[in-house]
């Protein structure tokens, strides 16, 4: 746990903070929207509260921050999808902050609530999420750690970086949400045991390893052949990307549209896997004579 602590430089003395707040349950009923600065509820604003009422809990809800207007009512500065959640799970208040404005500053505070917010990263998401033990966090955690990889929860710069750390969390969850789980670990491992991508940071890059990801996942049969790991380290990844390159290079220069690299790419490492492990069809089973005559009788009757 860490302690809320302030540099002695950065101690304020010329604030002038207006009013101080005060919290109270208010009824529903009483609170109001000014649709001269507040958003329209759109389809999507929609699906965003029903998404909030079918899970709804006071721990994950913060205070609705309204100020007193005319006619004993309150105007919402931030908290609408919340409070029309709350709404539609059937309860009649919510907590408020109450803050004395006039309505120009209440536009104000509505355009600071809204457009001056601390950006969340993927990663601080990521770790929340495994703190709270939430299934799609923790099952991607656990496949990365068996396929001798972690998931890392923060930045590090270019140089620190090291082969098997994933940061690029949202590309490894879609891999995880589309691909079974013992073969993305059989290909995590494959590219760790792998020269020239178990010891190549370059080949962690988001760009790289999940097309590399989605391909060997998609060929668990060559994946598990002895000798696809030999075969690997003298595939020429490096050649398929700058080659790739080139070519999207000249569709743009002819205003042709070209599918994303993800995909380029991932179709160049499966052509690579089939031309290497070809899937063989095997020869139809060999008829006896008297089968055969049988078929034969068969086709004369037909």
């Amino acid at each position: 746990m860490r302690k809320i602590e302030i540099s002695r430089a950065d101690l304020r003395a010329d604030v002038e903070a207006g009013p101080a707040p005060i919290l109270q349950w208010i009824d529903i009923a009483t609170l109001v929207v000014d649709d001269s600065y507040q958003r329209d509820l759109k389809r999507a604003n929609w699906t965003a509260i029903r998404r909030i009422a079918s899970s709804f809990r006071w721990s994950m809800f913060s205070p609705v921050f309204v100020a007193p207007v005319e006619g004993g009512s309150y105007a919402i500065i931030d908290g609408q999808h919340r409070t029309h959640a709350a709404a539609m799970c059937g309860f009649s208040q919510v907590p408020c902050q109450i803050v004395q404005m006039t309505r120009t500053e209440q536009a104000a505070a509505f355009a600071a609530v809204n457009g001056r917010v601390t950006q969340v990263t993927v990663w601080q998401l990521f770790k929340a999420a495994l703190a709270a033990g939430e299934g799609w966090a923790v099952t991607a955690q656990e496949i990365a750690k068996e396929g001798g990889c972690r998931i890392l929860t923060y930045a590090k710069a270019a140089t620190e970086k090291k082969p098997g750390e994933i940061y690029g969390i949202k590309g490894f969850v879609a891999v995880v949400e589309q691909r079974p789980r013992q073969h993305v670990v059989a290909a995590l491992r494959m590219l760790k045991s792998a020269n020239g991508y178990g010891d190549n940071q370059d080949a962690w890059d988001a760009w790289c390893l999940f097309p590399l990801l989605m391909a060997l996942t998609e060929r668990p049969a060559a994946l598990a052949n002895p000798g696809f790991q030999k075969a690997l380290e003298g595939f020429d990844f490096w050649h398929l990307a700058e080659r790739d390159h080139q070519e999207r290079r000249e569709k743009r220069r002819q205003g042709i549209s070209h599918p994303p690299k993800s995909e380029t790419l991932r179709a160049g490492v499966l052509d690579w896997i089939d031309k290497a492990f070809p899937q063989r069809v095997g020869a139809p089973p060999v008829l006896g004579k008297a089968a055969i005559m049988e078929r034969v009788g068969a086709m004369k009757v037909g």
